[in-house]
């Protein structure tokens, strides 16, 4: 049986980040010059913990393989819970914001994601309007779905 890491070849992650939200509208050049180069992998096993809520935000994460759960805890005691799915991206929201993380996301199966530090992302958005404007659009809908769901 074959490891993730083997499978990852420049041709998946270019179709990979193609089918991410934000990133559909930028060309297969653009995502091997600009976003390619940038990413770093990282593999969690179920349970453990991706991102904590309130912590300082480091990264954005790309969920190459395997599922996710998030959670956000209110003050007031109410909790709400979601999935991530492949090819969903989290950790942003709080890149945008420059707030710290809003929600504790964990492994629920082995998950191999890849990344992209804080300083490089931000410069990503300031350099690409496309990517600024469908990230804002995500960050809204997601927002506003997990919040009434």
């Amino acid at each position: 049986m074959s490891s993730i890491k083997e499978e990852i070849t420049v041709d998946n992650v270019l179709s990979f980040i193609g089918e991410v939200p934000g990133f559909k509208s930028l060309l297969p050049k653009e995502v091997e010059s600009l976003i390619v180069p940038m990413l770093g992998v990282a593999s969690f096993v179920p349970g453990q913990i991706i991102i904590r809520q309130r912590a300082i935000a480091h990264a954005v994460y790309f969920l190459y393989r395997g599922q996710a759960k998030g959670n956000i805890h209110f003050e007031k005691g109410d909790d709400v819970n979601f999935l991530i799915e492949e090819g969903e991206i989290f950790g942003e929201m709080a890149l945008v914001s420059h707030e710290k993380r809003s929600a504790t996301i964990s492994a629920v199966s082995d998950v191999t994601c890849f990344t992209i530090d804080v300083e490089t992302f931000q410069n990503i958005m300031t350099n690409n309007w496309r990517i600024t404007q469908a990230v804002a659009m995500l960050i809204g809908n997601r927002r506003i779905e997990r919040l009434t769901s």
